[in-house]
Formats: C-alpha cells, structure tokens, sequence
C-alpha cells in the first residue's frame, strides 16, 4: 500500500518519482477512464509529488480530479475557432514560462 510507496519515494530521485507516481497513477485512473487513462495521468503528473500523494489515498478527491481532467479535454476538444486555439496555446507557453 501506501507504505511501500513512501518508501519508494524516499529513496528515488526527483525524476525517479514522477515515475512511480506515474505508474501508481496511471492504474487508479485506468479504473475510471480506462480510454484516456495515459493522457489524464499526464495531466495530473503535473500536480506537485505531495499533491498527487494526497489524490492517490482518496478515491472521492481522485476521481473528482479526474473528471476534471475529463471536462478539459472534453472542451479543448469542442473549440473549433482559431481564437480559442490561440489564447489555449498562450496560456500553455504563459504556464510553462511561470
């Protein structure tokens, strides 16, 4: 359980523990979203370690974050007009800047 995630933790590099999140991650929200499950874990391997910690021990908080995620990418998806594309784009580059 959470105990040996913690201790994985502990002992792996920054990098090392995007991964294992990563993987832990990416089997509770298959549960959910079995489609997307490999974007939507992306998206929230943005989240901060502690974070993604917490949404990992609480089904209600994960699968809240999950939909979402779902909502996001449900609605970039729906945006047809090169205005919308564009201010999307620079919010991203804004976000990646900060």
């Amino acid at each position: 359980g959470s105990e040996v995630l913690h201790s994985m933790l502990a002992n792996a590099t920054p990098e090392q523990q995007k991964e294992i999140l990563g993987e832990h991650l990416y089997m509770l929200v298959q549960k959910l979203k079995p489609n997307l499950a490999a974007k939507i874990t992306g998206m929230l391997l943005e989240m901060d370690n502690a974070e993604l910690l917490v949404l990992m021990e609480s089904p209600e908080s994960l699968s809240a974050k999950v939909e979402e995620a779902f909502q996001v990418l449900k609605n970039s998806k729906t945006k047809v007009s090169g205005q919308d594309v564009l201010h999307s784009n620079f919010l991203s580059a804004e976000v990646a800047v900060n």
